[in-house]
């Protein structure tokens, strides 16, 4: 038989064996991420009061109304303060979390910013409840282009109330955010112990020398494995996206944003596949292998910006997270989920990676297991 068709039948098999088992795995899949989401999404709910100054140049009707907005609700506690600096001065000192100011053309409506809002990000589930938030009391007033939200770094001061140039804002809440976090999470883990346990338990059971009588093709036993670990994405990742929308989350882009998820999901897939066969082709012992995975799976999650973004770390791991290839899942992920658009520049630069390391820790995954049954 061909190469094609040997990795065909080795991916049968591993699906036999993952069909004789759905009930579990599906609970198993779906049990981990729905503890997450709701886990996470009390402790969104749970932010209030959070302190934020208020700078009102325009000292009209519309701006009062607006103020008003603002403090009656239980998530920001408003201060009004005299000037721009003074409350940037606070905002360094870390008296407050967010600077809004209101410019003397609110509520504009030629579609040129009113609205100005500054913050530290720190604490990312904060930024991303209270951005929305404000740019949603902001837009009763006029179109949303009134609102501009800016990241404010004390080394690079505003000078001019009446520009903005706006660094980074925040299109969905922190729950939105973290569920592009949870669907590249299932990948991994799955991935990292599917690959790696069923190549231990083949050698252990005797399998791989059964495979090995037979005229089959020995990459093809990796390349079969490396199929079925796409195809289980895929069945993941549906079932973290049917949680997370019936726990209120969204897909900005749509349906063509679930068809860049999968696809982006595999390629992830086959690049845990790889790392995974390569540990297991080096590992004899079971329990080693899982407390590899357990100690391998959650820094690369989190270093890739499962749960808080990449840009809130320090240098150090900001540079780490560059050869983790799930910073690039995510990154792909948290455009179509909170943008609704996947930029042709993150395109190239986050399936290009993404193909570049499953193409890469195959080809190593191929060699080292052909070595260890030579």
């Amino acid at each position: 038989m061909s190469l094609l068709e040997d990795s065909i039948s080795i991916y049968k098999r591993e699906m036999a064996i993952f069909m004789a088992n759905l009930r579990t795995n599906v609970i198993r899949t779906a049990m981990f991420p729905l503890v997450i989401l709701i886990f996470f999404s009390f402790l969104g709910a749970a932010i209030s009061n959070v302190p934020v100054a208020v700078v009102n140049y325009a000292n009209n009707q519309q701006s009062t109304q607006l103020i008003s907005t603002l403090s009656a609700q239980n998530l920001m506690q408003v201060k009004a303060v005299t000037n721009q600096n003074q409350a940037l001065s606070m905002l360094s000192a870390g008296q407050v979390n967010f600077v809004i100011v209101i410019l003397p053309t609110f509520p504009s409506n030629n579609g040129s910013p009113s609205v100005q809002v500054y913050y530290n990000n720190i604490e990312y589930s904060t930024t991303a409840e209270v951005l929305p938030a404000i740019q949603g009391d902001v837009a009763l007033f006029g179109p949303k282009s009134n609102f501009q939200s800016e990241e404010y770094l004390p080394s690079a001061p505003v000078s001019d109330p009446s520009v903005s140039t706006p660094i980074t804002s925040a299109s969905g809440g922190y729950d939105d955010f973290l569920f592009s976090g949870v669907i590249g999470m299932i990948i991994v883990f799955s991935s990292l112990f599917g690959a790696g346990i069923g190549t231990l338990t083949d050698r252990q059971g005797g399998n791989i020398k059964a495979f090995l009588i037979t005229p089959i093709n020995k990459s093809a036993i990796i390349l079969g494995k490396t199929l079925f670990s796409a195809v289980q994405s895929i069945f993941s990742v549906f079932i973290v996206i049917i949680i997370g929308i019936l726990l209120g989350n969204s897909i900005e882009m749509g349906v063509l944003g679930i068809v860049w998820i999968l696809f982006l999901g595999m390629l992830l897939a086959v690049c845990m596949t790889g790392i995974s066969i390569i540990v297991a082709s080096r590992m004899k012992n079971m329990q080693a292998f899982q407390i590899f995975g357990q100690t391998i799976g959650l820094p690369l999650w989190f270093i890739s910006g499962g749960i808080f973004p990449v840009t809130s770390f320090p240098p150090i791991l900001q540079a780490i997270s560059v050869v983790d290839p799930m910073t690039y899942a995510l990154n792909g992920f948290r455009f179509v989920v909170l943008e609704g658009v996947f930029p042709l520049a993150s395109i190239i630069t986050d399936v290009g990676v993404l193909c570049i390391f499953a193409a890469v820790t195959t080809a190593v995954a191929i060699a080292l297991f052909k070595s260890t049954i030579d």
